[in-house]
């Protein structure tokens, strides 16, 4: 399991904006997410998949969307909290 970053905050229905943890410049190809990976919380619930990477390469921002099963009260949960791949 590795550190994803913070949720900043909800758009639409069941999609997440997180910023991402500092990348470091030795480490961009090795350290990316890979699209479609796994988000889960700290109780290792599964959360959605990411779906888009935007913004700078040393705190990339990450649109995560949202498992259908995960109700919106814990989406509303997540805001400022952080969020793993798996």
């Amino acid at each position: 399991m590795k550190r994803l970053g913070k949720v900043l905050h909800r758009t639409g229905v069941k999609n997440l904006i997180i910023r991402g943890d500092e990348v470091k410049p030795e480490n961009v190809s090795g350290s990316f997410p890979k699209l479609n990976s796994v988000v889960v919380d700290k109780a290792l619930n599964r959360i959605g998949t990411i779906v888009s990477v935007f913004g700078p390469v040393d705190h990339p921002y990450f649109l995560v969307k949202g498992f259908k099963q995960t109700s919106n009260s814990e989406f509303r949960a997540l805001v400022n909290e952080r969020v793993y791949i798996r």
